[in-house]
């Protein structure tokens, strides 16, 4: 029995990943990440995944970024 794998894949815009709360964009990053996997295995481009990910991952970046400088800054310590 073979096993069908959606390759379907939203792409969302600048706003809309920037609405996204944390656990939304993990959740799509997580998704994202288990497509390229099955696409890769199965000898697809997986290009416009990659860029879906890069998009995402970005954004995760940059908020973990903000977070990680806002705890310095409200914690005491030094810069």
């Amino acid at each position: 029995m073979s096993r069908k794998f959606d390759f379907k894949i939203v792409t969302f815009s600048r706003d809309q990943i920037e609405d996204m709360t944390w656990d939304d964009l993990q959740q799509e990053i997580s998704k994202i990440k288990r497509v390229i996997k099955e696409a890769s295995l199965q000898g697809r481009d997986t290009t416009r995944y990659e860029i879906e990910y890069c998009y995402l991952d970005h954004e995760r970046q940059i908020r973990y970024g903000y977070e990680q400088r806002t705890r310095k800054k409200y914690a005491g310590g030094r810069y």
